[in-house]
């Protein structure tokens, strides 16, 4: 009987830990999108996301505030305009069909409603410019890059913080994170060649936070964050914890998150 009961706790036990590894991997929300040297960790009212398409949509709202164009919504039609890189960009919720500078194109996928948002395909505001997009199919990770994404409203914020001397702009590859509301706690999660073995003072992941009133914050590079922690999960994989002020939730919420993932002198 005492050899039964034992081997009975041994297997609740093993379903209770594998439900709670699954359950810490479920909470993780995937980083699907890197606008030149940003990780975009989250945008309100939810982060990019890819559709049953494997299109990435991101919020209407952040074509302009990440990328720069100048965006327009009417409500009435349900259609946005963004002008972009010398594009204008014309679609309406749950139609294929656009029209680029007055032209009709037919998508592969469609803008949707998702949280009160439009949220629409980013390559579809891009395709035919100068910028640069890399799809990485495996992650899901969409780079963009273009000098004037650094110019946007958001990320013109970060480049004037950005007194770092980098040895590696590119030493940690940002996979995914959380985000605790109610504790206030962000977990990045981030993976490093093996060979590297970080030293933790020079890991540079200084997430921005930026409010919806126009607020920000984001450590400056002269002294390091005092409640910021990094912890090797296994090896190649590392996680950094930080504290964040949500501030007054009903008046003032957090709307965009970024992070680099470099290594600094």
């Amino acid at each position: 009987m005492k050899i039964r009961l034992l081997f009975s706790i041994m297997i609740a036990l093993s379903f209770a830990t594998a439900y709670s590894s699954l359950a810490s991997a479920q909470s993780q929300t995937p980083i699907h999108l890197k606008v030149n040297d940003h990780y975009i960790l989250y945008t309100y009212p939810t982060s990019p996301f890819v559709d049953k398409k494997g299109r990435l949509l991101i919020p209407l709202q952040a074509a302009g505030d990440i990328l720069g164009g100048k965006v327009t919504y009417n409500a009435a039609s349900k259609t946005a305009s963004v002008d972009i890189l010398g594009r204008n960009v014309t679609a309406t919720i749950d139609s294929p069909e656009i029209l680029v500078n007055g032209e009709p194109v037919i998508m592969d996928t469609v803008p949707i409603m998702k949280s009160n948002a439009m949220f629409l395909p980013v390559s579809m505001l891009l395709k035919d410019t100068d910028a640069k997009m890399e799809w990485d199919s495996k992650r899901g990770l969409l780079k963009l890059r273009h000098d004037s994404f650094t110019e946007s409203p958001v990320l013109m914020r970060f480049k004037g913080q950005d007194l770092a001397q980098v040895i590696d702009a590119n030493a940690f590859d940002l996979t995914s994170f959380d985000w605790d509301k109610k504790k206030d706690v962000l977990n990045i999660y981030a993976a490093y060649k093996s060979g590297l073995s970080p030293v933790f003072k020079k890991v540079d992941f200084n997430p921005m936070i930026v409010y919806s009133k126009g607020t920000y914050t984001v450590d400056p590079y002269s002294k390091p964050g005092s409640f910021h922690k990094v912890k090797i999960t296994s090896p190649g994989h590392l996680v950094y914890t930080m504290n964040i002020d949500t501030i007054d939730a009903d008046n003032d919420y957090i709307k965009y998150i970024t992070s680099v993932g470099r290594l600094i002198q």
